[in-house]
């Protein structure tokens, strides 16, 4: 099985080339990383040129924002499996992708995802076993978490009319409406840098309204009425303020992964 890592990159500095140096550790050499890049013009693009990597495709077109450049550089992949990571994040440990090909998983139609460590919190997110409507409804996994099998995006990829929430719109989508098939791995995939374009205060409304435009598309008023319902007699304003908090968060998420357990 062979793997696509992707990154899209605008002027991200020495980010760009701390991920690229730590995907290249993975002990799974079967594998490549496509680094889409919008037209950066710090210098990042030349230092991860500078490691003449054949591993390494670089390929420089300007695009319309990160969903189209996501969209751009699955155009390019050719392995059967692909996994987006933003300048920034990592691997969690270097042998996620030897685990994750020794699952034998199918070639199409499947979506894998897996546990994310929250740097900024200082926390390992666990995520849940499976994938229900409610779970989509609440919050996804995060996307530095998640191999797509290539088909999956080719066939239907990021919707650029939402600058922040086209990841999870499609992953509502592909659980709502394309009904494919979701494999929970078991174990943590990425560091996860945090604050990322939805967490800063200028998007946060933007975020909520993406998100409410996201779900109105994809979940039946029905569902969106019981699984609303859920997430306020479960206390989701106190959980998600407890898991985001530095103090709080490592305590929250083994109390959680527990729960899943």
């Amino acid at each position: 099985m062979k793997f696509s890592i992707i990154t899209v990159s605008l002027n991200s500095g020495s980010k760009l080339l701390e991920t690229v140096e730590n995907i290249l550790k993975q002990t799974c050499r079967d594998f490549e990383i496509i680094i889409k890049d919008g037209g950066s013009t710090d210098g990042s693009l030349s230092k991860v040129k500078d490691l003449n990597s054949p591993f390494v495709k670089i390929y420089e077109e300007p695009d319309s924002g990160i969903y189209d450049a996501m969209n751009r550089a699955v155009k390019y992949a050719s392995g059967e499996y692909v996994l987006f990571l933003n300048a920034g994040d990592k691997f969690y440990s270097g042998d996620v992708l030897e685990r994750i090909a020794l699952m034998d998983l199918p070639d199409k139609g499947t979506i894998v995802y897996g546990d994310t460590y929250f740097v900024a919190w200082d926390s390992l997110s666990k995520a849940p076993p499976v994938i229900t409507g409610s779970v989509c409804y609440r919050n996804i996994p995060c996307h530095q978490a998640i191999f797509y099998s290539r088909d999956t995006l080719l066939e239907r990829g990021f919707d650029t009319s939402y600058r922040i929430r086209a990841d999870f719109e499609h992953f509502a989508y592909s659980f709502f409406e394309a009904h494919r098939k979701f494999i929970y791995a078991g174990f943590p995939i990425c560091l996860y840098e945090g604050n990322g374009v939805s967490e800063s205060k200028a998007n946060k409304r933007l975020d909520k309204e993406e998100y409410k435009r996201a779900v109105r598309t994809n979940i039946p008023m029905g569902k969106r009425f019981v699984y609303r319902a859920t997430l306020i007699l479960t206390l989701h304003r106190l959980r998600g303020a407890l898991a985001r908090n530095p103090k709080t968060a490592q305590f929250y998420q083994k109390i959680k992964g527990k729960f899943y357990g």
